[in-house]
């Protein structure tokens, strides 16, 4: 089935009381942002929302994704996980038609609001702290053996989806949407898992007890190398969603930096050797984590050499999870609405402020020029005082990375701009990082690497590996007018030299389409510096131009063709003209 997008979501789900379907939720209230939006969180195949009911706090996921037999496998896990009644996992309950969008109804899943923090933020956050790292390296070796004593398996154990309590000493999973228990073991995966904590290797083809024996092995050294040396958070880049290792480092261990920094670490050494043996070798002969740790049951595998200390090693292409975009670029992030993404880019402004309702701080970081076409972050209150580092004006010239997932854009007809962003839901979410990592980072973006590793069944990344561009989303979107393909030096000077020669003004933005989506905002673009406000706000305007159509002219833009080449040509056409005129 053909499932709602984020815009029809985020539609219904401003009026709850007519959204569900379920008693409970609908006499619920739903999260939002800053702007009186409902705040949504992506995972997997479903947006996640937080819903408040009668003092009691769910986490209600809604489908925006096609998941293979949806329902039969949530049938299974709850079965399974009701029999097993483990503090591990949170109750929940799978609605058939759960929501109401456009008159149908859709399915969700209704869920127990899990205590504690993600791991990743507790990492970020004490990962200099021995004793309570020690306490989560136990917790989640006993999850990991209960587990496989249960002959199930999470499918996508990652610093997400697992909730730290107790200073260490309590887990709970979240995210069932990939589950493995033995009356599913006729199935294929339903998703391939987070790739920074998933074997090189994995395919949809591997589903079974044995899925998450990678994931807690990587987790588990990575822990004891920050026990042992708490430096290694910032030489490798680590961040909640990833640390110490990265997906890079397990397609090429020979050649990676971390592999090498942990080899140099006494209580670490053997292991990475080990480690490595077990990237290179196939994922059916992963150990248990309990052997893993005993030194048993290691794959054969060609023997990890070290390499000398201060030896330069060469970076694989990186391997990201979500989508690289350059965050300067408007119609590239354009085309990903609704979708997790990590955003790279360069800070252009910050614009701080007080919302109108209540006073309470905010903050845009923007990676434009707000008046015209921006893509930006949303910081609200209650992010915003979490940050020990909070945005302002020495932000400007720094390079971010952040990954969230893009809201829908909205326009000012008044002042003339439409602006993306992604609302920051929490602090440890924004890193700081040099132009050098976002080059990096953004390289991919740009040009395929003569080598490229991907994963069986990952279809974007083995388009991208072909030079070909992968499946575009579901709901294909137009692009706003002004807003089409990076502007190179080159390219500005065309446009200049093709404005001079028209004699037609550039069109505003078009109206929305009949029967599109206007979700109503709280705040109002209207404040040109970025400012919110709670009443007499414009509504969220969808850009709406044709596809790939340029609003000025009504043609088709350039498609692969680089900038320099109608420059030349235009010079060309201008001497030709120039050589007839004189005879």
């Amino acid at each position: 089935m053909t499932y709602p997008t984020l815009e029809q979501y985020q539609e219904v789900l401003q009026h709850p009381n007519t959204a569900f379907l379920d008693a409970e939720l609908a006499r619920g209230s739903v999260a939002t942002t800053g702007l009186g939006m409902p705040l949504a969180m992506c995972g997997g195949f479903a947006l996640t929302y937080t819903v408040t009911t009668g003092g009691r706090k769910l986490a209600v996921r809604c489908f925006h994704k096609e998941s293979r037999e949806l329902q039969q496998r949530y049938d299974a896990v709850s079965r399974t996980l009701r029999g097993l009644s483990s503090p591990y996992f949170v109750a929940f309950d799978f609605l058939q038609a759960g929501v109401k969008v456009n008159g149908a109804g859709y399915p969700i899943v209704k869920m127990d609001w899990a205590q504690g923090t993600t791991l990743g933020e507790f990492v970020e956050k004490y990962y200099q702290d021995g004793p309570r790292l020690s306490k989560l390296i136990e917790s989640l070796r006993k999850l990991a053996q209960y587990l496989e004593g249960q002959g199930i398996a999470h499918g996508d154990i990652q610093p997400g989806n697992v909730m730290v309590s107790a200073d260490g000493a309590t887990v709970q999973l979240i995210d069932y949407d990939g589950m493995f228990v033995p009356s599913l073991a006729h199935m294929k995966s339903a998703e391939l898992g987070h790739r920074n904590f998933q074997h090189p290797g994995r395919s949809e083809k591997h589903f079974d007890a044995r899925l998450d024996r990678f994931s807690f092995i990587s987790m588990d050294l990575a822990l004891r190398a920050l026990r042992a040396s708490p430096g290694l958070w910032n030489t490798t880049q680590s961040e909640p969603e990833s640390f110490v290792f990265r997906a890079n480092d397990f397609v090429a261990p020979l050649s990676s930096p971390t592999f090498a920094a942990l080899s140099r670490i006494g209580d670490c050494s053997k292991d990475v050797a080990s480690f490595a043996a077990v990237c290179n070798a196939d994922i059916l002969s992963t150990p248990t984590l309990v052997d893993f740790v005993a030194g048993r049951n290691i794959p054969a595998a060609p023997r990890y050499v070290a390499p000398a200390a201060g030896v330069q090693l060469s970076r694989t292409a990186y391997l990201a999870q979500h989508p690289v975009l350059d965050a300067s670029q408007y119609g590239v992030v354009f085309k990903h609405i609704g979708q997790m993404v990590e955003l790279v880019g360069k800070v252009v402004g910050v614009a701080q402020g007080k919302s109108r309702r209540g006073g309470r701080p905010y903050v845009f970081v923007n990676f434009g020029d707000w008046k015209g076409t921006c893509v930006k972050l949303a910081i609200w209150s209650d992010v915003l005082e979490k940050m020990t580092n909070a945005p302002n004006s020495g932000w400007v010239g720094r390079w971010l990375s952040i990954k969230g997932l893009v809201d829908p854009p909205y326009s000012s007809r008044k002042h003339g701009y439409t602006h993306l962003s992604i609302t920051v839901s929490s602090a440890s979410l924004v890193h700081q990082i040099s132009e050098e990592e976002a080059r990096y980072r953004l390289a991919p973006a740009y040009r395929v690497p003569n080598v490229t590793v991907t994963r069986n069944g990952d279809n974007e990344s083995l388009l991208a590996s072909m030079g070909r561009k992968a499946a575009a989303p579901a709901a294909t979107r137009p692009i706003p007018p002004g807003t089409i393909g990076p502007q190179s030096a080159n390219q500005q000077l065309l446009a200049q030299l093709q404005s001079r020669a028209s004699s037609s003004a550039v069109g505003a933005t078009a109206k929305p389409p009949p029967g599109s989506s206007r979700a109503t905002s709280a705040a109002a673009a209207r404040f040109p510096s970025g400012g919110a406000s709670s009443s007499s706000a414009p509504k969220a305007t969808r850009a709406s131009s044709p596809t790939s159509t340029n609003a000025s002219t009504g043609k088709n833009p350039r498609k692969g063709v680089p900038g320099w080449v109608y420059v030349v040509g235009f010079i060309v056409l201008w001497l030709l003209v120039k050589a007839l005129a004189r005879r």
